[in-house]
């Protein structure tokens, strides 16, 4: 069989198809927009009954008690500074092999397990605030204990930072 066969009926049958279609207009209705399908007027909206006020995702209290846990994780923090800093100073200048440099290493890993437990809290408050973004809920109160929680996880940062500069 001829390869151009196939092809031509195709052509035939896709211009019949064509051919159909273009048939006298008055036949069909318009997709044009009809008067009818235009708004016209004045329209109010419904009142709405019994508008509850938007709540916020998390209560003072709840607030209070994840900055408790970062005040309690960073003052965990102050505490295990003080001897990781002692290490830190009997390493300085030490090869990597000494012991006093290990101790100091594994001290410096601790307070920044510390730290870790402290961002949690960040991480909570984080939540708490897309939530409170995605219900329109008030935000103040998550802000200011996400803004001192931040203050105590910076404050860590920069004494891990001063620490870890010492022992190089």
């Amino acid at each position: 069989m001829n390869r151009a066969t196939p092809s031509f009926l195709m052509a035939a049958v896709a211009a019949a198809t064509l051919a159909g279609c273009a048939g006298d207009s008055g036949r069909y209705p318009s997709l044009a927009v009809r008067d009818v399908e235009r708004a016209m007027g004045q329209f109010t909206p419904a009142a709405v009954e019994n508008a509850e006020p938007i709540r916020p995702v998390a209560s003072a209290a709840d607030l209070a008690q994840v900055t408790r846990r970062a005040q309690e994780s960073h003052r965990r923090f102050q505490d295990a500074r003080s001897g990781a800093t002692r290490l830190v100073e009997s390493a300085r200048g030490l090869s990597i092999e000494s012991n006093a440099r290990q101790r100091a290493l594994v001290a410096l890993a601790d307070l920044t397990t510390l730290r870790s437990d402290t961002t949690l809290a960040v991480g909570d408050l984080d939540l708490l605030k897309a939530e409170a973004a995605t219900t329109f809920a008030p935000t103040e109160e998550i802000d200011a204990a996400r803004a001192e929680v931040a203050a105590l996880v910076d404050e860590q940062n920069s004494a891990l930072d001063h620490l870890w500069d010492q022992l190089r």
